[in-house]
């Protein structure tokens, strides 16, 4: 061991040196790079000069736990160096700001008015400018989050258990929130999308902002956090976190005002997301803070606008004028050469008339039936006339035919009016009194379009709430009313038509789940350039407007029909926008040519129907619910036994329709389904569950914490409807009514004080089906949604009255009871397969688990348990079959019979030996006696041949004959002679040769010789 130690210390303390240098070379190099920027410092502030009273500018410090601050003189970077700066000055207090169209001016400390050109919102800060293809203003930054239903199925990566991963793990590409057309506009995906602002105030204060919001299928929340990233729950701002919904055409402004928000730091959220389907984009176009700090410069207005002095806001300027950046005013441009559209920056050259620049407009009917046609030029007029290649506007055409009236309307002074009470019209003629037991068949039907009817009004709205320079939006052409020209692409044309009301189909109610109580239809065509786009907008009685069927694009003449199924009063939208692009959309343009709407309580008649009368309105007195009226005897008559009032009591027995499989009706105004089933190979009794159950869909949460869910209320048996209600509305104090179905949904949004319930949906109006299996005509089931069960399942099929632009056959849903006879308690859950309920948003499923979903027992089900023999007896029990429940009389019992001790196995063995002895004694007996008979045959044979030598006489036989016995004593011998076929030619020869010899049996003699 020594001899290894002195090596082994030179070793070490080589490299103890060799360390040593290293961290001395490190060391060094490190000294040599901090003398080199002192040197560069040094020479840097050695070449700034220094600073002057005229390069300080003043700034304020963060606030001080006194709620003050100190107001410093700093100079500006890298420009000067030292000098003497002006004293700190203790400066204003912290929640100090101007009052609007002022800034506070740090040398005096004091509010100074805007000059013209600019603007100032004193505490407050506004965004209104979102030019396309620029980042987000400061302080904005967006988050998309893949907690969308088809991740969850997909599978969630590991370590993220809610479903929250970043966008660069999965593609949210191109959709949530992005700069579009100058908003803030929300493309809909299964990404939840959140748009935050981080602002501070230093004061309570309030946040306002516009938006669009026409698709209630989309979750759009508003959220307020402070610092420490906890909602603000303030009972005010609850009001304002679910907005509610507009139209396409009407930008709405949520103001959440008076809300105390103490000052630090806030965090503002628009969250947004979709689950299904297709829907429409959310819009934010401006959004203004109040409470921030001062504002210690005033901001330019933009180009297109101009202020005045001491100005909180910009003004746009009007038609035909234009502005830059920072305008005091606008400026005018040449009217004979030039024109320009509200809010311009520049003007543009009046392009040559053309044919679409003007339109024809009828004049009132005469007393002869006669018109005049004349030709106006579409407003505000941005074409000349008077140059080459453009036209000139038509003289008016004379003595023209009036064309007739609607259906419904007369001819009076010029113009075409409603037939009063009890009679109708074909619009041709006088109105005419309704015969005897019939009433006039009330409705609106517009066919010619000579002049805007008295119910049908249009207008005009621009997507930034400026003025719309055209005058009508819509104009009456005779046989359409077309859209009015523009070259503008932020209009809105808006055509309404209202309904006071619907007459009731029944005595009952004034909504019903049989049939529809009337119908929209309209046929109508679009021409188009680009992607423009045409809506069917209804607006409820209590505001809330649904868009029920969109169109993009230009497309031919076609009908669209709409069954009405509430009787209250609404108001119908046509509405059309134009093609979103930078080119000529002067020719964009929709026309609708018919538009007829049915069973109303007001408008005109185009004929009578026989009905029970009233004899004081000379109106039809309603039928009760579920009768038809017979055209005949114009009396109400029931629906037939098992079909269901599906269409207007007008329409006769046709409008009773046949309940579908295993579903009955008795009174004719709905189908429904026992509790008591009978199926083709079972009987069902689901009274048990008879009521109310709920199912709640997976939660989804957000990165902060915030979640939601859907809630599926069932009404089992149909003992009465399930309801799901708005409490958000409520909460808000805006009237909407509660969704009342046999299945509804509702969205669920907990918070720290109550759960709210938002946007309720109808999923069970009307019982299409029962059945076994899970095939339903008419219906397309996608493979692999339904789950397989090993056990009996009953699928009840509903369809739902709710409009749905994205499925085609409208809403649907499979409430499945299954049978599981270990499930003590009920429940219902979603399937597996789609865990919120839907796959694709059109097919909804409910899954009710229950040992009473089995079928009931039958004597077929019931199966013989054989007990093991003792004693000489043994037990037979008969049990049901685990699949099927015991319900009435129970078929269970127990029986003794007498057995053997010797098992059965052990019988059937001994049996079974038994007569495989028998067969094979019987076989060998056949074998023997078999083999005699061959024997004697033989012998014969050997007889009747002759042998070679004659001399001997011939032997007798040896052989018995039949019926003889063998008397030979035990002394005899015998020869067996066998003859078999010899096998090669010599053993034939020898065979040949003994064969020539006679067999002689000898007999032994007494002396013992021959």
């Amino acid at each position: 061991m020594n001899l290894n130690k002195g090596p082994l210390k030179r070793t070490c303390l080589e490299t103890d040196r060799i360390v040593m240098a290293h961290r001395l070379e490190q060391f060094l190099l490190l000294l040599f790079r901090v003398t080199i920027c002192i040197a560069l410092v040094k020479s840097t502030d050695a070449a700034l000069r220094e600073c002057e009273e005229k390069d300080f500018h003043f700034e304020y410090t963060e606030c001080d736990k006194q709620g003050g601050r100190w107001r410093v003189a700093v100079p500006q970077p890298d420009q000067c160096v030292g000098g003497h700066p002006p004293p700190p000055v203790r400066g204003r207090d912290c929640s100090f700001s101007c009052r609007p169209g002022t800034f506070l001016d740090l040398s005096s400390q004091e509010c100074k008015p805007c000059p013209s050109g600019t603007y100032s919102l004193g505490g407050g800060i506004r965004y209104d400018q979102f030019p396309t293809g620029k980042h987000l203003p400061q302080g904005f930054r967006v988050v998309n989050e893949v907690i969308s239903l088809a991740s969850l199925q997909a599978g969630i990566p590991a370590g993220d258990a809610e479903g929250n991963v970043d966008q660069s793990s999965t593609n949210c590409e191109g959709s949530g929130w992005q700069i579009r057309g100058n908003t803030l506009t929300y493309i809909p995906s299964t990404c939840l999308s959140t748009l935050m602002y981080s602002v501070k105030l230093v004061r309570p204060g309030y946040v306002k902002y516009k938006y669009l919001y026409p698709d209630g299928g989309i979750f759009f929340a508003f959220q307020v956090q402070n610092d420490q990233c906890i909602s603000v729950n303030d009972a005010n701002l609850g009001k304002h976190m679910f907005p509610p919904t507009t139209t396409e055409a009407s930008w709405r402004e949520e103001k959440a005002m008076n809300v105390i928000l103490a000052s630090g730091q806030l965090l503002l959220s628009w969250k947004a997301m979709v689950l299904h389907g297709q829907h429409k984009p959310i819009k934010i176009k401006g959004i203004e803070i109040r409470g921030v700090a001062y504002a210690q410069e005033c901001s330019p207005c933009p180009n297109g606008t101009y202020s005045r002095g001491n100005s909180g806001h910009c003004q746009p300027c009007p038609s035909n004028t234009y502005s830059g950046m920072k305008a005091s005013k606008c400026l005018p441009c040449d009217n004979h050469t030039q024109f320009s559209g509200i809010q311009a920056s520049k003007c543009e050259q009046r392009p040559p008339c053309t044919v679409s620049d003007y339109y024809s407009l009828h004049g009132p009917c005469n007393w002869n039936r006669k018109s005049i046609i004349e030709y106006r030029w579409t407003e505000p007029k941005i074409c000349r006339d008077d140059i080459k290649g453009a036209v000139t506007l038509p003289s008016a055409l004379r003595n023209v035919d009036c064309p007739p009236c609607n259906p419904g309307t007369y001819m009076l002074n010029g113009h075409c009016h409603i037939c009063p009470a009890g009679h109708y019209s074909s619009g041709i003629g006088e109105c005419k009194r309704c015969p005897a037991n019939t009433a006039p068949d009330r409705g609106y039907n517009f066919v010619w379009w000579n002049e805007m009817p008295d119910k049908i009004a249009s207008s005009c709205q621009t997507m930034d709430e400026g003025s719309c320079d055209v005058h009508e939006g819509w104009l009456p052409l005779g046989d359409r009313i077309s859209t009015s020209r523009s070259r503008r692409s932020d209009l809105y044309l808006t055509l309404s038509l209202q309904v006071l009301g619907y007459k009731s189909t029944s005595l009952a109610s004034m909504m019903t789940s049989a049939g529809a109580v009337g119908t929209v239809s309209f046929v109508f065509d679009t021409t188009c350039i680009g992607d423009c786009g045409f809506y069917f907008i209804e607006v409820s009685s209590t505001g809330k407007p649904t868009i029920l069927s969109e169109w993009n694009g230009t497309l031919p003449k076609q009908a669209m029909k709409y069954p009405v199924m509430n009787a209250n009063g609404t108001i119908y939208q046509w509405v059309f926008i134009r093609s979103q692009i930078t080119e000529d959309v002067s020719t964009d343009q929709a026309s609708i040519y018919v538009i007829n709407v049915s069973n109303t309580v007001d408008g005109g008649a185009a004929g009578c129907i026989p009905c029970p009368m009233n004899m004081e309105t000379l109106e039809c007195i309603p039928c009760p619910s579920g009768h038809y009226i017979q055209n005949v005897t114009g009396t109400c008559v029931q629906c037939p036994k098992g079909t269901f009032l599906k269409g207007l009591p007008s329409e006769g027995i046709k409008a009773c329709v046949k309940c579908g499989p295993n579903t009955q009706s008795n009174d004719g105004t709905e189908c429904t389904a026992s509790c008591h089933l009978k199926m083709t190979n079972a009987t069902f009794d689901l009274t048990p569950l008879k009521g109310f159950i709920q199912a709640k869909g997976i939660e989804i949460f957000s990165r902060e914490g915030s979640s939601y869910f859907h809630l599926f209320n069932v009404s089992i048996c149909e003992a009465s409807k399930a309801i799901c209600n708005d409490t958000m509305s409520q909460l808000n104090q805006r009237e909407t009514l509660p969704v009342s179905s046999a299945i509804c949904r509702v969205t669920s949004l907990p918070t720290a004080n109550e759960t709210l319930f938002v946007n309720p949906l109808g999923l069970g109006d009307r019982l299409l089906a029962v059945s076994d299996n899970a095939r339903f005509d008419g219906l397309q089931i996608p493979k692999g949604i339904v789950e397989a069960w090993q056990l009996p399942q009953i699928y009840f099929l509903y369809e739902s009255f709710a409009i749905s632009r994205t499925c085609s056959g409208g809403y649907h849903t499979m409430v499945i009871f299954r049978c599981d006879p270990t499930v003590k308690v009920s429940r219902a859950t979603l399937p597996t397969t789609c865990p919120d309920g839907t796959c694709d948003g059109c097919l909804y499923q409910v899954v009710i688990t229950s040992r009473y979903a089995c079928p009931i027992c039958s004597q077929q089900d019931y199966k013989e348990i054989v007990g093991q023999c003792t004693g000489g007896t043994q037990k037979i029990h008969r049990i049901p079959a685990r699949h099927c429940i015991l319900i009435g009389k129970d078929l269970t019992e127990t029986r003794t019979v007498e057995c053997s001790e010797i098992s059965v196995q052990m019988q059937a063995t001994i049996g079974a030996a038994t007569a495989i002895g028998a067969v094979l004694f019987i076989l060998v007996l056949l074998i023997w006696k078999k083999n005699q008979r061959l024997e004697y045959k033989y012998m014969k044979l050997v007889e009747t041949s002759t042998g070679k030598d004659d001399n001997l006489s011939a032997a007798e036989s040896c052989a018995l004959n039949e019926g003889e016995e063998d008397t030979s004593g035990p002394m005899v011998d015998k020869i067996v002679f066998l003859k078999t076929k010899p096998k090669t030619r010599s053993e034939k020869r020898r065979r040949e040769e003994w064969d020539s010899y006679e067999n002689v049996a000898l007999a032994p003699s007494g002396e013992g010789s021959f």
